[in-house]
């Protein structure tokens, strides 16, 4: 059975049709994985525009279709008294919490979560920083995101018995669902750096830009130039 093999392999048949059909296949993967991954930066170059788009602020409504990073605006109030705090959040090499309330726009509807920034760990502090808000009607404003993620959580969201603030390990809107008792709005309102009652805030996308994607289609369609160069010197040394 070997011996059949490597005839087969050793034949001018095999290497006449089979290799260049071979190198073809090949150069057809390259190629698409190559447009794909332009295709890939083409959105990330979309996403990158809406969050750095200075469109007019859309007021929050019921039940409304809203975009990642869409400039919104609610009016109600925050609900000072059940405060989470996302812990081990780093920024710039400081290790500190994201401050996140709930947000009542609408009666009887889904809350709207606001992350109203970072605040830095101070050692010889509290372990729990203060989040004092007043309960009063206001509008704020800000760009729809996402709640902070990590590829493994280390434990689980949120610990049992903890006094508000809680501390929250990266959790999901599930889980600060069930710790508020509340149905939420499917995103996360980033409060804008100019609202009032924020800590620090410098919002960023949470994809990377689209220059990793231009590096893969290049290394593909380098790939796919690499087997077209190797079929033409096998041809040119055909012929020669």
């Amino acid at each position: 059975m070997t011996n059949r093999f490597d005839e087969i392999i050793e034949s001018e048949q095999f290497r006449r049709y089979f290799l260049p059909l071979a190198a073809l296949a090949l150069i057809a993967l390259f190629l698409s994985l190559g447009v794909w991954q332009l295709g890939r930066a083409a959105d990330k170059r979309a996403v990158r525009a809406l969050f750095e788009s200075d469109a007019p602020y859309t007021p929050l409504t019921r039940d409304m279709s809203v975009t990642e990073y869409q400039l919104l605006e609610a009016e109600g109030e925050y609900l000072a008294e059940r405060q989470v705090l996302i812990d081990n959040v780093i920024l710039d090499g400081r290790t500190g919490f994201y401050a996140i309330t709930a947000f009542r726009y609408a009666p009887d509807e889904p809350l709207l979560l606001v992350n109203r920034g970072f605040i830095p760990k101070q050692p010889g502090h509290a372990a729990k920083p203060g989040l004092d808000v007043a309960a009063a009607t206001r509008i704020i404003r800000g760009r729809a995101g996402f709640l902070p993620q990590v590829g493994i959580r280390s434990r689980e969201a949120f610990l049992v018995d903890d006094d508000w603030p809680k501390l929250a390990n990266y959790p999901t809107l599930d889980d600060l669902s069930a710790q508020l008792a509340a149905d939420l709005v499917p995103f996360v309102l980033l409060l804008g750096p100019d609202e009032p009652d924020g800590f620090e805030r410098r919002w960023q996308p949470r994809d990377r830009g689209p220059m990793m994607h231009y590096g893969y289609a290049l290394q593909w369609f380098a790939m796919a130039a690499a087997v077209a160069g190797v079929v033409l010197w096998r041809q040119r040394k055909k012929r020669a």
